[in-house]
């Protein structure tokens, strides 16, 4: 069964991976590794790409594992990570149907990490009718060759930027990479996002 890390806002190729597999075991039990997706989404606005990010505690420091990584609330990062949403997607065509719902979920009562980006993936799913059940789980499983959490990685980290498949509110000629955040897609395609990652 395939492994993949907690995503926050999970990235369009992180879902591309999400809708290949029935069932997805979310990894619970790895060592919390720093500057990573876990906790951060990048989204477009209109200086070109911004990156949000969750401070988090972690009692064990580097030995943290990820399902006792907690939402530090030491800084108002909700409020600024909605003011962004905002500002960078009020125009979208489907910003209005989904940001209730958006909203909810970044202010929502949870001091887990993991259970918060739980929440939030299961959500997306949902939205795109997308039947993927996930699991957590309950030991660390070593990474192995052609390990889905190495490959979807390097996918995030080696994208060069292309013309986006679909209309953005800020499209320019090359902002587009598949590590940025499905709320993207979402905001500018709605329900039809689910095309947009069912391609293979």
């Amino acid at each position: 069964m395939v492994i993949l890390p907690s995503s926050y806002f999970g990235s369009i190729a992180y879902f591309k991976e999400l809708v290949k597999h029935e069932t997805v075991l979310i990894e619970a039990k790895e060592h919390f590794p720093k500057q990573t997706y876990r906790n951060r989404c990048d989204i477009v606005a209109g200086d070109g790409m911004l990156s949000l990010s969750i401070p988090t505690k972690k009692n064990k420091g580097s030995k943290t594992p990820t399902d006792e990584v907690q939402l530090s609330n030491d800084e108002n990062w909700r409020i600024r990570h909605w003011r962004s949403l905002t500002s960078a997607y009020q125009s979208a065509p489907y910003f209005e149907y989904y940001s209730i719902e958006v909203k909810e979920l970044l202010f929502q009562e949870e001091l887990s990490l993991l259970n918060f980006n739980m929440a939030i993936t299961q959500r997306i799913l949902d939205w795109l009718d997308i039947d993927t059940k996930l699991e957590l789980t309950s030991t660390f499983s070593p990474i192995q060759e052609n390990d889905h959490r190495i490959i979807l990685l390097n996918k995030d980290q080696n994208q060069t930027l292309i013309k986006a498949p679909y209309i953005q509110v800020f499209p320019g000629e090359n902002n587009y990479k598949e590590s940025i955040s499905i709320l993207d897609a979402v905001f500018c395609l709605g329900p039809l996002a689910r095309n947009l990652i069912k391609i293979n």
